[in-house]
């Protein structure tokens, strides 16, 4: 299995900013730098299927912004920057003089979270309640294994969905709907 690696050493958030792109997948956790390895076709697959969806009906509705790959400032104190899979942005979230040049200083208003095997449940919960605490209103963690999405409205609200149930866009896109049967199609088109 693919190992998840923490840096112990406490980085700033310039210091983190300055890093180079060394092949990994970095985040910066309470000043920590975590590192994991690129995930794989699956999940790329997935992840694609899923910011298509979003894009389109963000677009066709003029919601806002769809992301996918970037880091977001959940707090400053100490520096967290997390990138989500995929992120939606409503119009209200993105500043009047477009987007930043470097991370986003605001929660996406909805983060999805696809698994990779270098995931665990432990680190994937501390990334759903860092999206939450920092305004995050909509958390979907997608599993390509288990083909289900557990769906984070707060701490308390959660849902699991299977196979045969939809993505619904909550208050965050409103009237977004997408069968977990498209997200998880894996069929060249």
């Amino acid at each position: 299995m693919p190992r998840v690696e923490t840096i112990e050493r406490l980085l700033t958030l310039e210091e983190y900013e300055r890093l180079p792109d060394d092949g990994y997948r970095d985040e910066l956790v309470r000043g920590r730098l975590v590192r994991e390895p690129l995930p794989g076709g699956i999940h790329d697959w997935v992840a694609g299927n899923l910011f298509r969806s979003l894009d389109r009906y963000a677009e066709q509705h003029s919601l806002g912004h769809v992301a996918f790959d970037t880091g977001f400032l959940l707090s400053r104190d100490p520096p967290t920057v997390r990138g989500p899979d995929v992120a939606f942005l409503s119009w209200e979230r993105i500043p009047s003089e477009g987007p930043p040049k470097g991370f986003w200083e605001t929660a996406p208003d909805l983060a999805v979270e696809v698994l990779s095997p270098s995931n665990t449940a432990a680190k994937i919960n501390d990334k759903v309640l860092e999206y939450l605490a920092a305004g995050t209103r909509l958390v979907w963690v997608v599993d390509p294994e288990t083909r289900c999405v557990t769906v984070y409205r707060s701490q308390k609200d959660v849902h699991v969905l299977t196979i045969d149930d939809a993505l619904g866009g909550d208050e965050v896109l409103p009237g977004f709907r997408l069968p977990l049967s498209q997200v998880f199609d894996l069929r060249a088109r």
